[in-house]
């Protein structure tokens, strides 16, 4: 199990309510932390893990769809980075259960805004940013939080 801490924005969005009691996460990566943010290429769902602070994205459009991209992302992510699929498939075996939280720590969010513009700097044409891949964000991301 994992918990998912929204901001009430993403909450609100989303229309879910915190879990109570919250049970404890049983991945070894821990909680996710998760905002929506503007781009110039289109909303997204931002997702930042606690401890590690890797962070996937996903299009806002896409949002009935959250959990299962969610899992998929994070996979993805863990491959593009060089962890063992044996590993990264254990790791996924918590993501199937789900409970969604308020957000509960201020150094995650201030991280989750430095990714927010890291992304805006990085895709913005305004800024010389070009078109890229989910994929390759999160890769990129991953390299300089």
């Amino acid at each position: 199990m994992i918990t998912l801490r929204c901001t009430k924005k993403l909450r609100d969005f989303l229309g879910t309510t915190p879990t109570e009691p919250l049970l404890p996460t049983t991945s070894t990566l821990g909680d996710w932390y998760a905002n929506l943010i503007p781009t110039y290429a289109g909303d997204l769902i931002l997702i930042v893990n606690e401890k590690t602070l890797l962070a996937v994205a996903i299009p806002v459009w896409e949002a009935e769809n959250l959990l299962p991209l969610f899992r998929m992302r994070v996979y993805n992510l863990l491959r593009l980075i060089g962890i063992k699929a044996r590993v990264a498939s254990k790791e996924m075996g918590h993501y199937y259960q789900v409970q969604f939280a308020k957000t509960a720590s201020r150094s995650v969010l201030g991280s989750m805004n430095e990714c927010s513009y890291a992304i805006l700097y990085r895709v913005d044409p305004e800024y010389g940013g070009k078109n890229y891949s989910i994929s390759d964000l999160e890769v990129w991301l991953s390299d300089r939080i």
